[in-house]
């Protein structure tokens, strides 16, 4: 089931203090309106009653999909540089959960999931859009790093990302997103061709393959932060 708790959260911009739902796990296939409120920017979506400013609260929760086969630890981004250590404590509560130290039956279910962590919204929505058009998260992180060497004109910071958004007429599109305001930078359009040569070219991707798609944070930024 999703638990949350109603607490008192402040707006970044004026301080004004208003109520909000704090979510502290997600069950998309008993609440899939919550599932379709992270893709399309909703869901912890706050705007204050006294300035005005549109907000969103940082998620720090678990979420499940059984339906689609997800689990995913879902951080702060400003958590981003602790993943190692986040890491050893989400498997852990898995494994309490689905995993080893679970039941038999839960441990079945467990055997059908995906784990992962990400940190951020974009990161979160990334891994459930990605998986809804078919992508093996692990290809589409090479993906990204193949298109970021092939450009010199990328838009990347310490905030800023290369996600994928959606897949459309034009192919995968991919977007810049500032990972603590949403904000899209820029994006393009990536033939789904070049996702399928990475996805088959074992050869060439193989090694760097297997290390970014070990353990639960499958996302180029563990080789860069």
């Amino acid at each position: 089931m999703s638990m949350f708790e109603t607490q008192t959260i402040h707006c970044p911009a004026c301080g004004t203090a208003k109520q909000a739902d704090m979510f502290f796990s997600v069950n998309a296939d008993r609440r899939p309106d919550l599932r379709a409120a992270v893709i399309d920017g909703s869901f912890q979506r706050q705007t204050c009653a006294n300035c005005q400013a549109v907000f969103r609260i940082d998620p720090d929760f678990n979420y499940l999909d059984l339906r689609r086969g997800q689990w995913i630890a879902v951080h702060p981004f400003s958590r981003l540089g602790d993943w190692a250590e986040l890491q050893a404590a989400d498997q852990a509560s898995f494994d309490t959960a689905y995993g080893v130290a679970a039941s038999r039956g839960a441990r079945e279910i467990g055997a059908g999931l995906a784990v992962r962590m990400v940190f951020g919204w974009p990161a979160f929505r990334e891994k459930l859009v990605a998986a809804e058009a078919g992508l093996d998260d692990r290809d589409l992180e090479l993906l990204k790093m193949a298109l970021l060497r092939a450009r010199d004109d990328a838009p990347i910071s310490g905030t800023v990302e290369l996600r994928f958004a959606e897949e459309n007429i034009d192919g995968l599109f991919m977007v810049w997103v500032d990972a603590t305001t949403d904000t899209v930078v820029d994006g393009f359009a990536v033939p789904r061709l070049a996702y399928e040569q990475i996805a088959t070219n074992v050869e060439d991707w193989g090694d760097l393959r297997a290390e970014i798609g070990t353990g639960l944070f499958v996302d180029m930024q563990r080789l860069m932060v």
